[in-house]
Parts: C-alpha cells; sequence; structure tokens
C-alpha cells in the first residue's frame, strides 16, 4: 500500500535515529492523488483500520479526506483495473513492496487512474474559478449563500477552508462586479480556462515537504536515504525530492540556512536558529 505522510515520518525517523524531514504536511490540504490510491487500496483490501488511525490520531490530511469520502459512500467505480500485491523492490522488507497495480502487471498505478462513484457530482472548472476568486482575496462570505444550493461552489468553498489554493494565481485576473466576477488570463486580457488554474491539491506530494527534502540534501543529507524512502514507501515527496535533486535542482537562498544537530535531531534552520525552517521558506531556481 502506499505509505501518508505520517508513516514517511516515522520511516525516516527510524531509518537513522534522526529527523531530516518536514512536518508541514500536516497544515496541507489532502493530495487528490493520493486519496483515490487510498480509496483503491481500501477497496481491494475492504479495510479501513489502518487509515482510520492516520487520520484519528495522525491527522494525515490524505487519510482523513480518504475517510471522509468512505465513510459518505464513495467508491472505486474501476476496482476491476487493480490489484493489491507484492511486487520486487530491493528497498522493500525481503525484497519487495505492497502496492495497488494495473491488474495482471506489477506496475504501480497513478491515483489519479482511479475513477470515484462521485465523479461528476460537481464541475472541475467552476469550482476552480471560485477557488481562484477566493485564491485572489474574495471573501468566503461572498460564496455563502449559493454554496446551499450549488453543489460545485459548495465543493469550492469546502476545499478552501479545508486549505485548498490556487498555486498559479499570478496568472490570472479578476474582473467585473463581486456580485458576478469574470476571470482573464492577466497577459492577454482573454477569458481564463479553468484547465490552467493548478491546485496544491492536484500534485501527488506537498510542495513544501519537497523543498525542504531538497534543501536537506544540498546541505549534505543523503540522497540515497531519500531514494531508498521513495522506493520503499512509495512516498510522492521523497520520489519528487530525488528527481529534481537529480535534475540539478538548486535552492537559491541556501546560504541562509544549516544542516545540524538540535535536541538530538537533524534539522534544517536559519543560520543562528535552532528552530526548524518551513519548506516554504525555501525558493529555488525554477521559481
Amino acid at each position: 500500500m502506499i505509505r501518508t505522510g505520517v508513516w514517511c515520518l516515522v520511516f525516516l525517523a527510524s531509518a537513522v535515529g534522526a529527523f531530516p524531514q518536514s512536518a508541514d504536511w500536516q497544515s496541507v490540504i489532502w493530495r487528490e492523488p493520493q486519496v483515490r490510491y487510498l480509496l483503491a487500496d481500501m477497496a481491494g483490501s475492504g479495510k479501513t483500520d489502518l487509515y482510520r488511525k492516520y487520520a484519528t490520531e495522525e491527522r494525515d490530511p490524505d487519510s482523513r479526506e480518504a475517510i471522509r469520502l468512505w465513510d459518505a459512500g464513495v467508491r472505486v467505480i474501476n476496482m476491476a483495473d487493480f490489484e493489491r500485491k507484492w511486487v520486487t523492490n530491493q528497498f522493500g522488507k525481503d525484497g519487495r513492496v505492497f502496492r495497488v497495480v494495473q491488474r495482471g502487471t506489477d506496475r504501480t498505478i497513478l491515483g489519479n487512474e482511479v475513477v470515484l462513484s462521485n465523479d461528476g457530482t460537481f464541475q472541475q472548472g467552476p469550482m476552480r474559478l471560485v477557488l481562484l476568486d477566493l485564491t485572489l482575496g474574495a471573501s468566503p462570505k461572498t460564496y455563502a449563500a449559493k454554496a446551499k444550493e450549488d453543489a460545485t461552489v459548495a465543493e469550492g468553498l469546502r476545499r478552501f477552508r479545508d486549505g485548498g489554493r490556487v498555486i498559479n494565481p499570478h496568472l490570472f485576473a479578476r474582473t467585473g462586479a463581486d456580485a458576478a466576477p469574470a476571470f482573464v488570463f492577466k497577459d492577454s486580457g482573454k477569458s481564463a480556462d479553468p484547465a490552467f488554474i493548478r491546485l496544491n491539491s492536484d500534485l501527488p506530494y506537498p510542495e513544501v515537504n519537497v523543498r525542504y527534502f531538497l534543501a536537506d540534501m544540498l546541505l549534505g543529507g543523503s540522497r540515497d536515504f531519500y531514494h531508498r524512502t521513495a522506493e520503499a514507501a512509495h512516498e510522492m515527496g521523497c520520489q519528487e525530492a530525488v528527481s529534481r535533486y537529480d535534475a540539478g535542482a538548486k535552492v537559491t537562498n541556501l546560504d541562509q540556512f544549516e544542516r545540524k544537530q538540535v535536541d538530538g535531531k537533524t534539522l534544517i534552520t536559519r543560520k543562528g536558529s535552532n528552530e526548524r525552517i518551513s519548506g516554504n521558506e525555501i525558493k529555488l531556481n525554477s521559481d
């Protein structure tokens, strides 16, 4: 099965007796691909206990959302395309790991391959426009009344209240009256296409963690350590950090940070401080 953010923290800690990780996963919205994968794992096993524990005891956002949907009756409608099985992996215990794979193969599926029974109950485009407006500064109160009768607006408002945000709002501008907002591409003035609106829930990993992991490697942390974690735990944040590291990604403000031991934990801190930084403080050459 896929491992959630909380399991990754445990894995990172137990693997080296230190904590070269970010804890920011606790404050981010769920990741849509991960939620779908977890629902496929639960559908294949018929068991929810593990993810209920993550959701309640560890406050893992992916598990919380997956359990919320499961308890609401949402199910995987293309489960016949998948199966849960052990697959060979040199980084797993006894040389194997458990995965949800495409049936008849050893290929681990992507969460976005999973189709849910509630898909289509709200429209993606208008929902993203609601989140764009809220990200650009509109008050949630302006949508409260409409949300009571419009499932699409209600979903956008729910996601915003749970931490959902548009991550590329700089591409867009808001026009029109508050009661009937319209959106355009800032540079061209043409009507905004919701397909180009990116949400922080679209990615299978928290960007804030990827930046922290990348800084850790660039400051002397082990690249192989993160690679092992990505492979053994199917931890997507570690996988993305390793991918960027291998591609030559740079932290442009790396000189502001240091990697050191604080109370027995390996942390990335600001120079002269013992407080762990947030991955949001890390700037990349791709920004």
